[in-house]
């Protein structure tokens, strides 16, 4: 602490509001979501009251301290580290017991704490309520009662925090309320002696020490034996004692001891005032976790998401479309005749042909979030998760997978960094390695390009559909392979709270919304519009001087037949145009590159144009877009011409083409920036080598096998 400024954590159970009150106290926008694991690493902010400055720190949201975790271990590392002046325990008044558990191990480390009692107004519903005055008492620290998302009630927050930083109210060791027990007087004897192998500064924690050295921690037991061997064995011995007196293991021992502690905190704490009303989340969750017609529901659901992106989405992406063809028609127009040509063609066909490709596509990718956000903030998510469970075990994951892969469907880099809360290594791994088939929020304007170019209209929600259906399909018979070889391992067992069901707040889905479409559209400007402009270059020059045949004029002609309909015109126009285009494509650096691999990708039903594409998406997935767009020199119409980016790809390839390159998107290697997410998570280079060369080799063989029987069809 510095003279006004203080630094606090915040710490509590998974879904118990914590991000939302760190969101609400510092001015930030850190993901929230109506269910566990939104919180994965550190986030820092800060806010004033009182006259003080304070740092705000929102940890990773646990169950336990036991470290048992990777996200565990950050919580406790922080705190263990007494690094700051308060703990601000956020506490869900509906899960008040279960929330105690994290409770009684940070007031058994005796630090300075408080107790935000969060959601109360879910508790009353029940008809019950947290004496707040009460559980002070007991816990011997400040509480209040909070709302996360009530300006009133964060404002009295933040003035607590203050007043409570300065007085610096330490927690009394909840276990001296267990009277004079052998377990009681076990756990003093072990402190006195841990006391005596902990630096000055760390003193205070020994009563907390001997607790975990009976629970048999594993961080514990081994700090203590490399710091003091000799104080080891004789906490050791002392355990042995306890157990030899008891006939029973020390760490149950414990567990038991701290639930009844809990139980003697509730009962005088948790009271009733009112009849409860009706419980409609048991009603809802009766229909959706039905073992018959929940997974169903769950199928449906996902449908009628893609359905209403195709409804509501081609509308409104078709007015991008046209501003954007406006802009370049415009910019073409009003350009000095002859004056910097290149730099014209650079910004009509790198940049609003590119990136404008690409942004065309953000309706669409807006209501994908904006559903997905309504399902997470009404608690469906959670149920989604333990609908999952046992077909998940069938393929050697659990439903605590499930998780992070439907995170994948935004975004995989923090879907990877989500496997955090996996406490088996093996399933981790396995999980990691296969989140790139969950079509990430890149992959969608891909498909939104691609499929309606080779499909009709009424096809393009099922198909849509079936691409993400493949999409899981493939991961899951991908992780049961590796979980059956190369990453064998224990299961892990699956706990997931089910949190109650609430209406979708329009600020925690505007915000989300926002967050993820702001990603998309500050990727646009920057990677997307960077590759735009080297792909251009690489698209462009050398530049081809003499042509095989005079376009030109066979254009003209065939525009003065008076023989020919004003269809057939625009069709043969449309060719002649296409096949000048491939001829320069084809002396370009980008051409002469995709030309050299295409013999590789030929029996896929690749050319130089597509392979160039697929080179681009290493980068980011949008690219693949904005180097047709590129290519086609119209990026959604934008060449003078009526004919869009999904017309011109429908002209030049066949249905079969299509599916292929579908398939090669939806399976193949991720960008580069997920690549370097799994390296850094696993710390293991072969992983992420394995992870992008393992992908690639799959979305090869897949899209071979769906091209053939495609040709066949």
């Amino acid at each position: 602490m510095r003279d006004g400024h203080f630094r606090i954590l915040l710490a509590g159970n998974p879904n118990s509001g914590k991000t939302t009150i760190f969101n609400e106290l510092s001015g930030m926008r850190a993901k929230v979501g109506n269910y566990a694991g939104v919180t994965v690493e550190r986030k820092t902010g800060g806010f004033s009251a009182g006259g003080c400055e304070i740092e705000v720190e929102d940890l990773p949201g646990v169950y336990t301290l036991s470290a048992s975790s990777a996200e565990e271990k950050i919580a406790a590392d922080a705190i263990s580290a007494g690094d700051f002046d308060l703990i601000v325990n956020v506490v869900d008044s509906s899960n008040f017991e279960r929330n105690l558990f994290l409770t009684m191990q940070l007031a058994e480390m005796k630090m300075p704490m408080i107790v935000a009692l969060n959601m109360s107004d879910e508790l009353e519903k029940e008809g019950k309520f947290v004496d707040a005055p009460a559980l002070s008492a007991a816990l011997g620290v400040p509480v209040i009662k909070t709302t996360g998302f009530d300006k009133r009630s964060i404002a009295e927050l933040k003035n607590f925090i203050a007043k409570n930083a300065r007085a610096c109210t330490l927690a009394h060791f909840p276990w001296k309320s267990a009277g004079d027990n052998i377990l009681t007087r076990k756990i003093a004897e072990i402190s006195r002696v841990l006391s005596d192998a902990l630096p000055p500064p760390f003193k205070s924690y020994s009563d907390w020490m001997a607790v975990r050295f009976l629970e048999k921690d594993p961080s514990v037991t081994a700090s203590v034996r490399e710091r003091a061997p000799h104080i080891y064995e004789a906490a050791r011995e002392r355990a042995a004692a306890l157990e030899a007196q008891t006939d029973e293991t020390s760490e149950s021992l414990v567990a038991a001891a701290r639930y009844r502690i809990i139980d003697s905190i509730c009962m005088p704490c948790l009271k009733t005032r009112a009849h409860a009303r009706t419980n409609f989340t048991k009603m809802l969750d009766a229909v959706f976790l039905n073992r018959f017609v929940g997974i169903p529901i769950f199928f449906a659901l996902m449908y009628g998401v893609f359905e209403f992106v195709f409804a509501l989405g081609e509308p409104l992406m078709g007015l991008l479309e046209s501003l954007f063809a406006y802009a370049a028609d415009a910019i073409s127009a009003s350009w000095p005749e002859g004056s910097f040509p290149l730099a014209k063609k650079l910004l009509v066909e790198g940049v609003i042909g590119g990136v404008g490709g690409v942004f065309v596509f953000l309706p669409n990718v807006a209501l994908l979030f904006l559903a997905l956000s309504i399902l997470e903030d009404s608690g469906y998510m959670a149920r989604a998760a333990f609908l999952c469970d046992r077909a998940m075990r069938r393929f050697g994951l659990s439903g605590s997978s499930v998780i992070p892969m439907l995170l994948g469907f935004g975004c995989s880099v923090p879907a990877i960094m989500a496997t955090r809360s996996l406490k088996s290594r093996f399933e981790r791994i396995a999980t990691i390695m296969v989140i790139p088939l969950f079509s990430c929020g890149a992959r969608f304007p891909v498909y939104m390009l691609l499929i309606p170019a080779f499909f009709a209209q009424k096809y393009c929600g099922p198909v849509m559909f079936a691409i993400y259906i493949i999409g899981i399909a493939a991961a899951m018979l991908l992780a049961k392979a590796l979980r059956e070889t190369v990453v064998k391992g224990e299961d892990s067992s699956f706990l997931i709270e089910l949190p109650p069901y609430r209406l979708p707040r329009a600020k925690t889905v505007s915000l989300e919304v926002w967050g993820r479409t702001s990603g998309f559209i500050k990727k646009a400007g920057t990677v997307i519009l960077a590759m735009s402009i080297i792909l251009w270059l690489l698209s462009t020059f050398p530049e081809k001087e003499s042509f095989s045949r005079d376009y030109a004029a066979e254009i003209a002609k065939v525009e003065s037949n008076p023989e020919l309909g004003a269809g057939a015109k625009a069709e043969k126009v449309s060719e002649l145009e296409n096949a000048k285009l491939s001829e320069a494509f084809d002396h370009t650096a980008m051409g002469r590159i995709g030309s050299a691999l295409e013999p590789v990708f030929r029996p896929l039903g690749y050319d130089n144009k597509i392979v160039s594409a697929l080179l681009g998406s290493l980068a980011a997935k949008e690219v693949f877009i904005s180097q047709l767009g590129i290519i086609y020199g119209s990026g959604s119409g934008t060449s003078g011409s009526d004919t869009t980016l999904r017309e011109k790809i429908a002209a030049d390839y066949n249905t079969a083409q299509g599916i292929s390159i579908l398939i090669f998107i939806l399976l193949t290697a991720p960008c580069v920036a997920t690549i370097a997410t799994t390296y850094t998570e696993t710390k293991s280079l072969k992983v992420a080598c394995a992870q992008f060369f393992g992908l690639a080799l799959i979305a090869y063989c897949a899209a071979f096998v769906f091209y053939r029987i495609a040709l066949l069809a």
